[in-house]
């Protein structure tokens, strides 16, 4: 499936983004599901140090190649603090992390959907 809009690095970009929030919140919502879970470790996502290194390719065309492979990845935290059960997970840290989250699901899909909303009147303004 393309998901760049017409060839479009910013649309790919949000859409891209978009994946990774939802990954994200997946993550976090097993966290939650699991925090009186014995020995249980919380997971992460990590995506936006590798979408940097790749906007910081010279070229237009290695920025879309890194685009187009760009995923974001699942860790599992076994650095952080276990309570006695073995279980890391703060429920504290998990709602702000879903909040934080779900705020910038909100932007990237405002940003996407403005995106979109150009592309229309593009379109409709040249068939008049």
């Amino acid at each position: 499936m393309r998901t760049d809009l017409l060839g479009d690095i910013t649309a790919s970009i949000l859409a891209k983004a978009l994946d990774a929030t939802a990954a994200r919140h997946k993550a976090i919502a097993n966290n939650i599901a699991n925090v009186e879970t014995p020995g249980y470790k919380r997971m992460f996502v990590s995506f936006e140090d590798e979408l940097r290194r790749a906007l910081e390719e010279n070229s237009n065309h290695r920025v879309r190649e890194r685009l187009a492979r760009l995923t974001p990845i699942q860790h599992i935290d076994w650095y952080s603090p276990s309570r006695p059960d073995g279980n890391n997970v703060c429920i504290d840290a998990e709602i702000a992390d879903l909040v934080r989250n779900a705020m910038k699901q909100k932007a990237l899909g405002v940003l996407l959907e403005g995106k979109i909303a150009m592309l229309r009147s593009a379109i409709t303004e040249g068939k008049r």
